[in-house]
């Protein structure tokens, strides 16, 4: 079985489409766990009007706590041998549970990767084969496919089960995704574009934008201690890769406070010391990166041209 965590906040205009979007899988050995997240809306009724209908829906209800306290409920919660993780915002291709679950079995895969549409309208397109990329652990990072985000996969149980995803931060999927991708030796990507990701203006993530919030730099710091902990010279170059990246976008961000951009810069010039001869990072990197430490409002704007 596989379960599908869909957590639900102030969704009620598009959580319909989200569910039957699940509803028509052409792969039907499925549990939908609604995780109604105290959203003041109406998606708690949408929740449960839906599990009356199918037995593979169930509904849990609780009080407002974030997206991620209602992923770690979801998962504690979930039966299946396989988990993925659905906004309710968002909606699935009718052939992702199909085509992520016999990749996962034919490739002996921890985790299945697919490739995300977003935009504001979809179409379903005709699907046509992708490119199936395998990596480790290691050539994850290295060779940039690690996708922060935690939707978009279909992940082994055993690789995320007693990873807790931490409450009460911004950005917590930087603080989780990447202890997946670690914890799984064969990983499986495929450019197919079987999610869609609705770029939603009210959405919460799109609110944590209006005003620039700092919270990643933990992450990416956690992140980098470990690998120096663990003697992962290569990872812990690609995570000082990642905190260097965002830190010079972050800063050409108009909503950044001198004391944020002074932050920013402090935290970049630390990484880019660490690094800069290192032979993990490609050149062009290196070039913005050099402008940035010269001239950090010039690098920040190569670096949003170089986008």
């Amino acid at each position: 079985m596989i379960s599908i965590i869909d957590p639900c906040y102030k969704v009620e205009r598009f959580l319909p489409n989200c569910i039957e979007s699940v509803l028509y899988q052409t792969y039907s050995d499925w549990e939908l766990i609604l995780v109604d997240d105290g959203s003041p809306d109406n998606c708690g009724s949408i929740c449960n009007q839906y599990a009356a209908k199918d037995k593979r829906i169930r509904v849990i209800h609780k009080q407002n706590g974030g997206v991620a306290s209602a992923r770690n409920i979801g998962i504690e919660k979930a039966a299946g041998d396989y988990i993925c993780f659905v906004d309710g915002d968002d909606y699935l291709h009718t052939s992702f549970l199909q085509k992520m679950f016999d990749l996962a079995i034919v490739c002996k895969a921890d985790i299945v990767q697919c490739g995300c549409v977003k935009g504001s309208t979809f179409e379903y397109p005709e699907i046509t084969p992708g490119v199936v990329s395998h990596y480790t652990n290691h050539t994850a990072f290295t060779s940039e496919i690690a996708n922060i985000v935690v939707w978009g996969k279909l992940y082994k149980r055993e690789v995320i089960s007693k990873i807790r995803i931490p409450e009460g931060v911004y950005f917590e999927d930087d603080y989780t995704t990447w202890k997946y991708y670690y914890n799984a030796p064969n990983i499986v990507l495929t450019t197919e574009d079987l999610y869609y990701y609705y770029q939603n203006p009210e959405s919460v993530m799109a609110q944590h934008r209006k005003k620039l919030n700092l919270d990643f730099l933990g992450a990416y710091n956690e992140r980098i201690k470990f690998f120096i902990e663990s003697g992962e010279t290569d990872l812990e170059h690609m995570a000082r890769l990642q905190l260097l990246k965002a830190c010079v976008l972050s800063y050409s961000n108009p909503q950044a406070s001198s004391e944020q951009k002074s932050i920013l810069l402090s935290a970049f010039m630390d990484s880019w010391a660490s690094v800069k001869t290192s032979h993990y990072i490609r050149n062009i990197y290196k070039i913005l990166f050099l402008a940035f430490s010269v001239c950090p409002s010039l690098g920040a704007r190569l670096a949003n041209i170089s986008r």
